[in-house]
């Protein structure tokens, strides 16, 4: 085995178990109702949140090599409060039932407003971007500058907020069985277009190493991690029934397991696109063998409204 192999391997034993440790501590939280009525997900938000502000800055990285730049004090703040909407969200809309509130009554006169929030944010964002802009540099590149932050916060400000959605609205298994998809799509891809020689490549101008045998391989992975991993976690997302037997639904975590793993790829190509293009490796160099956070959440951050859909379908 490589030496590199070997790194990646151990590297990433030790990121599964810090991934998995949040994850308990979140799961333990909601458990206990620490935090309140509806208040889930701020263990795995401050996980998010940091994540978030790093891979806005490796945007600004890549924007660099290519001869401009974001705006740093707008774009992580932008980044970091749309990463963790679905969290601090929460919070706003919580009734304080000590005061004799009925909980359900207030979220319902709330819906409106809470409808909005989103839409609200990106346009305060929005607002703080120009500012900078015009406070920092005045008209300076202010085209390019403005529109790389605001790349940063709608590619990685939102992707991380629709993966944290996934948790806080299909609890923490649900990510989990959604994290083991995308990231074994891209394991059954790598060792498939490895061992098969990888002859047809997918988009050679794009990124050269994969190919169709390893797209094929990694989908094929990504249905059986779906099933097993549903079965193991003792999940139903998509209906009551068991996952075999009369009235099964195995069908449909096959289809998720594919179709969510297919846009895990696309979005890993997406981020190859953007590399190939500053004229760099790696987003960044965080995680020796890896790279940096973009590299490893790439295709999370994309696949997630895939998931949501599928599962809302």
């Amino acid at each position: 085995m490589k030496k590199s192999m070997k790194i990646r391997m151990a590297l990433g034993s030790v990121m599964i178990v810090g991934v998995a440790t949040v994850l308990y501590w979140d799961r333990h939280l909601e458990s206990a109702n620490v935090l309140g009525v509806g208040v889930v997900g701020v263990p795995l938000a401050g996980l998010v949140a940091l994540m978030a502000a790093v891979g806005f800055l490796e945007i600004h990285r890549m924007a660099v090599a290519v001869g401009t730049s974001g705006l740093r004090i707008s774009g992580v703040l932008g980044t970091v409060a749309v990463a963790t909407l679905p969290v601090w969200g929460q919070w706003l809309f919580t009734f304080d039932s000590r005061d004799g509130g009925d909980v359900a009554t207030a979220a319902l006169a709330a819906m409106p407003m809470l409808a909005m929030l989103p839409l609200l944010l990106l346009g305060v964002i929005v607002m703080a971007i120009f500012f900078e802009q015009m406070a920092a540099h005045r008209t300076e590149d202010a085209l390019r500058r403005v529109a790389v932050t605001a790349l940063g916060v709608l590619y990685v400000g939102v992707g991380s907020c629709l993966v944290l959605w996934l948790r806080v609205r299909h609890g923490v298994e649900f990510l989990v069985l959604f994290l083991a998809v995308v990231k074994f799509t891209d394991m059954g891809a790598y060792f498939t277009g490895s061992f098969s020689g990888g002859k047809h490549k997918l988009i050679p101008w794009l990124s050269p190493g994969k190919s169709w045998e390893g797209l094929a391989g990694g989908l094929a992975a990504a249905a059986g991690v779906s099933v097993l991993g549903a079965w193991l976690l003792g999940i139903h997302p998509f209906g009551e029934a068991a996952l075999f037997g009369e009235g099964s639904h195995v069908w449909r975590y096959v289809v998720f397991g594919v179709v969510v793993g297919a846009f895990g790829q696309f979005a890993d190509l997406c981020e190859s696109l953007l590399k190939r293009a500053a004229g760099v490796k790696d987003s960044g160099a965080l995680v020796p063998e890896f790279g940096g956070v973009l590299d490893i959440l790439d295709s999370p951050l994309l696949a997630a409204p895939v998931a949501l859909l599928y599962v809302a379908a």
